[in-house]
């Protein structure tokens, strides 16, 4: 979306699992230019997949999470920051929108509480 409109605005929202998944995207953002910002919900836990994983669960712990996605992007060249407290989020998102303007990838790190659930995924969010 960036790439095709660079001069809007693209944010990213997604969870713990998914950063898994395209992590290292934003080498290639850093690495490119490209001024994306990622916002991460880390609950600790695959709680979207939990339904599915019962067995692994239970044998191996598969849908805990654990790691600092604010230092993983840091350490490949991205502004980041880790927020835990929601009053600490929208200084972040300021710092993040000034960055990626300057077509530097910023990614915000949003610790959550282990129960959350996405909106429109089951139960509301509290």
């Amino acid at each position: 979306a960036k790439l095709a409109h660079p001069e809007k605005v693209c944010v990213n929202v997604m969870g713990d699992s998914a950063i898994g998944m395209v992590g290292m995207d934003i080498d290639t953002a850093v690495r490119n230019q490209i001024g994306i910002i990622t916002i991460i919900f880390n609950n600790g836990i695959m709680a979207i997949e939990t339904p599915s994983l019962v067995s692994a669960h239970e044998k191996f712990g598969a849908n805990y999470q654990g790691g600092n996605y604010a230092d993983l992007a840091r350490s490949l060249g991205a502004w980041s920051q880790r927020v835990e407290k929601p009053a600490a989020f929208g200084k972040a998102l300021d710092e993040a929108l000034v960055v990626a303007a300057k077509g530097q990838p910023a990614v915000i790190e949003c610790i959550v509480k282990a129960g959350y659930v996405w909106p429109g995924r089951g139960e509301p969010a509290q």
